[in-house]
């Protein structure tokens, strides 16, 4: 079993500071074995927002953390290097990997940057990043669980038509189904929900779990409260399926984050349901 922390949406420059201690101490109960960090660390790209950002990461517990940008990591004021480093300031105060990886014999993770300087909002992804992650999802055992990170979301409920899907999302899901992806994570609309990806991919074979985290600690909250995911992943054995538990963990409006009801995931001749 492992356990793992899923945050999203931080936005330093409009963070709330009165949820920082409040997160870093319910991370910390969680005693997670993995974090994801699903994008949008800061509001602007400002330099001060990327440096509150990397203090808030070096306060988390020290496992191994994938982190990806958001398309709010990209400048919205300076148009040089929006285009011409649109990621410079990411890569030089959070990571300079843009394809973070982490692999071992029960699970698999790769990061992808959906993020592209001529689009203020909405992503993109391509058949070399496609073909990338999945080589760094094949290191963990056939019975492990491939989970793939991205800021902008891989899937949406059918009935969505005000948010829109990764670029090119369809040629990367029938690539991501045959190299076994179970779990697309991602952030991106401040709200958390959950969906397995049969309903509109109707890939033969194949079916992926997707988890959405909301804002973690930012003001900008939509419909949903401030919240992050905690994610419990069982691979599969010689006497059970592999399963996959999200529980979102909500913030009361006083003092803590608290466990919501869980939602459950099986694995069965390689579709999640």
């Amino acid at each position: 079993m492992r356990k793992l922390v899923h945050l999203s949406d931080l936005h330093f420059g409009r963070e709330d500071p009165d949820l920082v201690a409040p997160l870093l101490r319910s991370i910390e109960d969680a005693a997670p074995d993995l974090i994801v960090v699903s994008g949008d660390l800061t509001q602007r790209a400002k330099k001060r927002q990327f440096r509150a950002a990397r203090a808030f990461l070096r306060k988390l517990p020290q496992v191994p953390t994938i982190v990806v940008p958001g398309n709010h990591d990209v400048s919205a004021t300076n148009l040089f290097e929006r285009i011409a480093r649109p990621l410079a300031r990411y890569q030089r105060f959070i990571t300079a990997d843009l394809t973070p990886t982490f692999a071992d014999d029960e699970v698999a993770i790769a990061g992808i940057d959906t993020v592209r300087a001529w689009k203020r909002k909405d992503g993109r992804i391509n058949r070399t990043q496609v073909a990338t992650a999945c080589a760094a999802l094949g290191l963990t055992s056939p019975s492990g669980i491939r989970i793939a990170v991205t800021h902008h979301p891989m899937d949406l409920p059918l009935d969505d038509d005000r948010h829109a899907l990764v670029a090119r999302s369809a040629m990367a899901m029938k690539a991501f189904a045959a190299c076994n992806v179970d779990l697309f994570l991602s952030g991106h609309l401040h709200s958390g929900q959950t969906l397995a990806t049969r309903a509109r991919y109707a890939i033969p074979g194949h079916s992926a779990v997707v988890a959405q985290a909301g804002t973690a600690i930012s003001t900008r909250t939509r419909i949903d409260p401030n919240a992050w995911n905690l994610i419990t992943l069982e691979p599969e054995t010689l006497e059970s399926s592999a399963t996959i538990a999200i529980q979102p963990m909500v913030f009361d409006g006083e003092r803590a984050f608290a466990p919501a009801p869980t939602v459950s995931y099986r694995r069965a001749a390689g579709e999640w349901a």
